[in-house]
């Protein structure tokens, strides 16, 4: 009788440094709690479009094409997380409690145990992080995430780890303060993406992607407010915006995106029936004079 993988039984983790096209060494040193996860090798058949004098295609008249790692792993992360994932998202070593964005990102290895086989996938980078909340519910990470290399190995051999308890995750719900030109204000979700615009077609003469450099960065700040006579100065703001903070504390340990300045196109209101009237900004952060577009503390206790 064939047993299932059950998906609660699968786990996650990130790998000691290795070499790209390498079975990592070392094994799996940092577990995570996640919700789901797609990373997963896409491959390739190759076939040969020529004319043969019939419609039909002949199997040997093929060739194994190249593949890419592609996916992304959805966290609730706690602070303990953020210190880990933190400097693969914005590219720098943490000094102190403070991360800071880098022109380069780290690559790491990332392996989950899917119960039945252990996949490890080498050479990775974060190409996009979103973060998300909204009321009531839990702060939400999702990677997007690209590899180089997958490999795969018998059931097992996923160490037993335990996963940070430091702190719980963060509530969207008394944890979050969101300031926006120069005043705190009342915020119904938020969605901050990080998109570190990766290259990932770069093949070259191999069956793989060769690196993964990284394109122009850009952040974005979603956020929904009340239309109401407090929120007005939010709507048709300067072109050069204001700085902006978005904090994040739970008892000893806190989380704080802090932007250089937020450019906020003007998009009006509109009346969306009976319910109540949102303010939706649409937001980008950019660098002004020295100051970088986005600086994260996160302190976990």
């Amino acid at each position: 009788m064939t047993t299932a993988s059950m998906g609660w039984a699968a786990q996650l983790g990130t790998v000691t440094e290795s070499t790209y096209g390498v079975t990592p060494g070392g094994g799996v040193v940092e577990r995570f709690v996640f919700v789901n996860e797609s990373l997963a090798r896409r491959g390739l058949i190759i076939p040969r479009d020529g004319i043969r004098g019939s419609r039909s295609t002949v199997a040997n008249d093929t060739r194994q094409g190249p593949y890419r790692v592609v996916g992304s792993v959805l966290l609730e992360p706690t602070p303990a997380d953020l210190s880990i994932w933190l400097p693969r998202i914005l590219g720098a070593a943490p000094s102190g409690s403070t991360f800071a964005l880098a022109g380069a990102l780290p690559s790491f290895s990332l392996s989950v145990d899917r119960v039945a086989k252990v996949f490890t996938y080498a050479g990775c980078k974060v190409n996009r992080a979103t973060f998300a909340g909204e009321k009531g519910g839990l702060v939400r990470l999702r990677l997007d995430i690209v590899g180089q290399s997958e490999s795969v190995a018998t059931a097992g051999s996923f160490p037993t780890l335990t996963a940070s308890t430091e702190a719980g995750p963060y509530l969207f719900a008394g944890d979050p303060v969101l300031t926006l030109n120069s005043a705190a204000r009342e915020v119904q979700e938020f969605e901050l993406v990080i998109d570190n615009a990766l290259v990932t077609d770069r093949f070259m003469n191999s069956l793989t992607v060769v690196n993964l450099p990284e394109g122009n960065r850009t952040v974005t700040l979603r956020t929904s407010h009340a239309w109401a006579s407090a929120n007005v100065n939010l709507y048709n703001q300067a072109l050069a915006g204001a700085a902006g903070t978005l904090a994040f504390t739970n008892g000893a340990s806190s989380t704080t995106f802090s932007f250089g300045t937020l450019q906020v196109p003007a998009n009006s209101p509109t009346t969306p029936g009976k319910s109540e009237i949102l303010l939706t900004l649409e937001m980008v952060a950019r660098q002004t004079g020295g100051t970088l577009e986005l600086t994260v503390s996160n302190t976990a206790a």
